[in-house]
Protein backbone atom coordinates (compact mmCIF):
# COMPACT_ATOMS: atom_id res chain seq x y z
CA UNK A 1 0.00 0.00 0.00
CA UNK A 2 1.23 3.38 -0.99
CA UNK A 3 1.35 6.47 0.99
CA UNK A 4 0.56 9.20 -1.52
CA UNK A 5 -0.18 11.72 1.33
CA UNK A 6 2.84 13.90 0.60
CA UNK A 7 2.60 13.96 -2.91
CA UNK A 8 -0.75 14.90 -2.47
CA UNK A 9 0.05 17.80 -0.07
CA UNK A 10 2.53 18.71 -2.04
CA UNK A 11 -0.13 18.90 -5.21
CA UNK A 12 -3.10 20.77 -3.25
CA UNK A 13 -0.58 23.70 -1.49
CA UNK A 14 1.59 24.38 -4.86
CA UNK A 15 -1.07 26.24 -6.10
CA UNK A 16 -2.15 28.99 -3.76
CA UNK A 17 -4.05 30.95 -6.37
CA UNK A 18 -6.13 28.50 -7.80
CA UNK A 19 -9.20 27.31 -5.77
CA UNK A 20 -9.22 24.02 -4.30
CA UNK A 21 -11.57 22.33 -6.40
CA UNK A 22 -9.44 23.09 -9.63
CA UNK A 23 -6.37 22.23 -8.34
CA UNK A 24 -6.01 18.29 -9.18
CA UNK A 25 -5.11 17.54 -12.40
CA UNK A 26 -8.10 15.59 -13.24
CA UNK A 27 -10.51 18.22 -12.31
CA UNK A 28 -11.52 19.54 -15.23
CA UNK A 29 -12.90 16.71 -16.80
CA UNK A 30 -15.62 16.77 -13.72
CA UNK A 31 -15.49 20.06 -13.59
CA UNK A 32 -16.33 21.33 -17.20
CA UNK A 33 -19.49 18.66 -18.03
CA UNK A 34 -20.88 19.94 -14.90
CA UNK A 35 -20.33 23.51 -15.64
CA UNK A 36 -22.34 22.82 -19.28
CA UNK A 37 -24.78 21.14 -17.77
CA UNK A 38 -25.74 23.32 -15.07
CA UNK A 39 -25.85 26.41 -17.52
CA UNK A 40 -27.57 24.09 -20.27
CA UNK A 41 -30.58 23.02 -17.26
CA UNK A 42 -30.29 27.28 -15.70
CA UNK A 43 -31.01 28.14 -19.58
CA UNK A 44 -34.19 26.14 -20.28
CA UNK A 45 -35.24 26.69 -16.80
CA UNK A 46 -35.29 30.75 -17.16
CA UNK A 47 -36.50 29.93 -21.12
CA UNK A 48 -39.46 28.47 -20.07
CA UNK A 49 -40.15 30.28 -17.16
CA UNK A 50 -40.04 33.06 -19.43
CA UNK A 51 -42.23 31.45 -21.98
CA UNK A 52 -45.26 30.53 -19.54
CA UNK A 53 -44.99 33.85 -18.33
CA UNK A 54 -45.76 35.64 -21.42
CA UNK A 55 -47.98 32.78 -22.32
CA UNK A 56 -50.33 33.25 -19.50
CA UNK A 57 -50.16 36.55 -19.95
CA UNK A 58 -51.88 36.37 -23.58
CA UNK A 59 -54.12 34.19 -22.34
CA UNK A 60 -55.22 36.24 -19.54
CA UNK A 61 -55.93 38.86 -21.93
CA UNK A 62 -57.87 37.01 -24.33
CA UNK A 63 -60.50 35.46 -21.76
Amino acid sequence: MVNNVIKNQKLFQSQPNVALWKRHPRSKFLLYPFYACFAVSMGVSVWYTGRTILVSSIDMWRT
